[in-house]
């Protein structure tokens, strides 16, 4: 039961069963049909009015909430709103239209909050309130990308699901090796839906490679750990990131939806473009998910991905490529993927040739210039620690970050002394500087047909 002013209205996928107003405040009941559906229910009440709109016969209702009392521009509002029955129609497209009731939305709008979560027939997402400001590109694509990342998850997490999601113990810590899968693969697919609908346009999808492509190329923990490891540790680090962190352990998220890719173009690749990763998990919820009339045994495990992958077209040889970019601790051949379209990774223009580099990320803390992380191949890894100051350079002293920066510009190759302070002691350390291993790239190539394929709607009307 709900309380609450009588100007105000709910969004919650439970079922209403009454209304009623008694003075000012107004009365809600809901129910829901057993006790997982209760806990996994939203309930958002405020004074703004819900948009409802028909997409292919069910309702999707919309609800916003700004922590600051800001009203979001209304032309952007409304292009969001549009943008998200485009992205559920491409869904649609793939997965066939859901026989389920109505789709709730809920975004909060805050100064710099972000983050999402799904939920049975709904999702609830943070973002901060620039993503609706005009003008303001980067962060609208990242909420557009939310919003596809968790309408996904209505087939791949809510109802094709791990074996041990199945029965679950709520007072007990569930383990699955297959997080690259259902977050990594739902990271990849919901973006290229958000292209193929026209949500994104193909600079947009662009933009987005670029920026995962930085933080591909900036660690190195593929070497040590591999998805299943990443996926099965998640309850154990994957938000108690540490300093060497970049050096010991991947993302799920990031590195899974680039192995997806890579699954992707290969598999095309062998069957002539006829099926990629998008069908496999189309098929894979027709064949296992908790609700499908022609469910053979509800759940998957990574033998049940892998034989499916291997019934399909072109996919009969392809068990021990997916064996090597899950359960083993290397790189996927991103390269190798872009090829098929005639597109290849070259230095982003701001990463110039010959930058003297040291590898660190810095942190500033009264006055002091302090090491946060290491990235791949640092010269100072081996001769200081997070945490160290770095006091000079060449004797003179450094003020800020960007000083050292400037202190070091155009000095590829030369051996400079650092003045380090490690646990308030002062020493010397003598490195010799190597290029910028140009961790930013960007995508040349206009594309060959197989990419504008690869981009374009499978929307048939």
């Amino acid at each position: 039961e709900l309380t609450a002013p009588s100007a105000w209205s709910p969004a919650t996928q439970l079922t209403l069963v009454d209304q009623s107003a008694s003075g000012a405040n107004g009365h809600w009941s809901f129910t829901a049909l057993g006790r997982d559906l209760l806990l996994d229910s939203i309930m958002e009440v405020n004074p703004n009015k819900s948009i409802t709109h028909d997409i292919d016969g069910r309702l999707h209702h919309f609800k916003w909430w700004d922590s600051g009392g800001h009203q979001p521009n209304a032309e952007r509002l409304q292009t969001f709103v549009d943008d998200m029955e485009k992205i559920a129609k491409e869904h649609h497209a793939l997965f066939g239209v859901p026989d389920w009731p109505d789709y709730t939305t809920v975004l909060h709008l805050t100064d710099t909050g972000r983050g999402g979560l799904e939920h049975m027939n709904s999702q609830t997402s943070m973002m901060p309130r620039a993503c609706l400001f005009p003008d303001h590109e980067d962060e609208y694509r990242d909420l557009v990308s939310l919003f596809s990342h968790e309408y996904l998850h209505q087939w791949n997490v809510k109802r094709l699901r791990p074996k041990c999601f199945l029965d679950y113990d709520l007072q007990s810590e569930v383990h699955t090796d297959l997080l690259w899968w259902f977050e990594g693969g739902t990271s990849w697919l919901g973006d290229m839906i958000c292209v193929r609908s026209g949500a994104w346009s193909e600079k947009d999808w662009r933009l987005d490679f670029e920026r995962k492509m930085k933080r591909h190329t900036t660690s190195n923990g593929m070497h040590r750990e591999s998805l299943a490891e990443s996926s099965h540790d998640a309850w154990i680090h994957l938000y108690r990131s540490g300093p060497y962190t970049r050096e010991s352990q991947i993302s799920y998220y990031l590195e899974g939806e680039l192995a997806m890719m890579c699954l992707d173009v290969e598999l095309r690749r062998r069957n002539d473009n006829t099926f990629g990763a998008c069908d496999l998990m189309a098929e894979l919820v027709r064949r296992f998910s908790i609700d499908a009339e022609e469910a053979e045994d509800p759940g998957v495990d990574y033998n049940d991905i892998r034989e499916t992958l291997k019934a399909s077209p072109g996919g009969a040889s392809m068990g021990p490529y997916l064996d090597r970019l899950v359960r083993q601790r290397n790189l996927p051949n991103i390269q190798r993927a872009l090829s098929s379209f005639r597109l290849k990774l070259v230095p982003h223009t701001s990463d110039k040739e010959g930058k003297a580099w040291l590898g660190i990320n810095l942190r500033e803390t009264a006055g002091r210039v302090l090491i946060s992380t290491y990235h791949a191949g640092s010269p100072l890894r081996e001769c200081t620690q997070v945490g160290d100051e770095l006091v000079a350079v060449d004797g003179v002293r450094i003020k800020s970050s960007a000083h050292l920066k400037k202190l070091i510009s155009g000095r590829t190759g030369d051996t400079i002394e650092l003045e380090v302070v490690h646990e308030g002691i002062v020493s010397s350390v003598t490195v010799t500087l190597p290029p910028s291993p140009q961790h930013g790239v960007t995508l040349s190539g206009k594309g060959n047909a197989r990419w504008k394929a690869w981009i374009t709607t499978r929307q048939t009307n």
